[in-house]
């Protein structure tokens, strides 16, 4: 039987099966990132010098892309402070803050934390009002609130008490997320997503390196080891996550793409107990239902709003 040229792709693998397997696909690449950045400090690399490079890295490889695609990085003085603000509160302090917690914390219940930004872009825009209430995403926050809670228990869903304080500035990188997505959104610039993030990426490598001298935590790539090989991983990894982001965006839209964040949670369980033989206990199990059901209920909500 011979093939027909140009035939049509078939509905359901066109609308469902493909953009699933894309989400999917994007969910075990960055719910990877936890437990590469946990084994990477594990091996010596410090937190600011692994941040560094997450953020020199991708940029480079996506300013490449847009040379390829002959598209060129708006370089004017407003898009520059869009890029450094960017850089600043979706990049630097988030991923470098997450980075110093992930030696502390259990790489599959830190990947459940850092995801709950859907839950606070919610609260902050409710409490602006730039968001209506709704009972779905009221109870996505309560059983959110409800699992984080249960992840604080002493010696119920944490390794020791001592971990109680690196949960807490934890938060503080989805919240710095969530404060970027808003700004983000009513800035709406309107340029290619990808030169958008290789601006934000390059300018975030900028902000580290003051603090990467007077630290002395820069972590050079000049020799052949496991925390190198590492870095360079999870710097092809980040990159082809931010391709396939605006390739999700293109071919599903909004509403199918917030369902990653639920995805990233269950994959970076379910990569800290392949790596490092993390076992959730019934707190820590209960709490993982409540935070990623409460992500999707908000998520949902959202994408149905917009």
């Amino acid at each position: 039987m011979k093939r027909i040229k140009n035939a049509p792709m078939p509905s359901a693998w066109k609308n469902y099966l493909y953009p699933t397997l894309i989400l999917i696909l994007l969910g075990v690449i960055w719910g990877s990132g936890y437990s590469i950045a946990k084994l990477a400090m594990a091996n010596g690399v410090p937190p600011l010098g692994y941040a560094f490079w997450q953020s020199l890295g991708p940029a480079i490889l996506l300013s490449v892309i847009t040379l390829l695609k002959k598209t060129k990085i708006a370089l004017n003085k407003n898009y520059l402070i869009y890029y450094f603000i960017c850089g600043l509160l979706a990049i630097a302090l988030p991923n470098t803050n997450m980075y110093f917690t992930a030696s502390h914390l259990p790489s599959g219940l830190l990947a459940i934390i850092i995801n709950i930004t859907p839950i606070l872009i919610y609260i902050i825009t409710l409490g602006l009002g730039l968001e209506r209430f709704s009972v779905q995403a009221f109870a996505g926050v309560y059983l959110a609130i409800l699992g984080i809670m249960l992840v604080l228990i002493p010696e119920a869903s944490l390794p020791a008490f001592s971990s109680m304080p690196w949960v807490v500035q934890a938060l503080a990188t989805p919240l710095c997320f969530a404060v970027s997505i808003i700004y983000i959104a009513k800035k709406n610039i309107a340029h290619s997503s990808i030169t958008q993030a290789a601006g934000m990426l390059l300018c975030s490598a900028i902000l580290l390196i003051p603090l990467i001298i007077s630290t002395h935590e820069f972590y050079p790539l000049t020799q052949v080891n496991l925390p190198v090989f590492l870095i360079i991983l999870e710097i092809i990894l980040s990159s082809l996550g931010y391709i396939l982001l605006f390739y999700l965006l293109k071919i599903a839209g909004p509403i199918f793409y917030s369902l990653v964040s639920s995805v990233v949670a269950l994959t970076g369980l379910f990569w800290g107990w392949l790596i490092f033989g993390e076992r959730l206990n019934f707190w820590s199990s209960l709490a993982a239902i409540f935070i990623i059901l409460g992500i999707s209920l908000v998520s949902l909500q959202q994408a149905r709003d917009k």
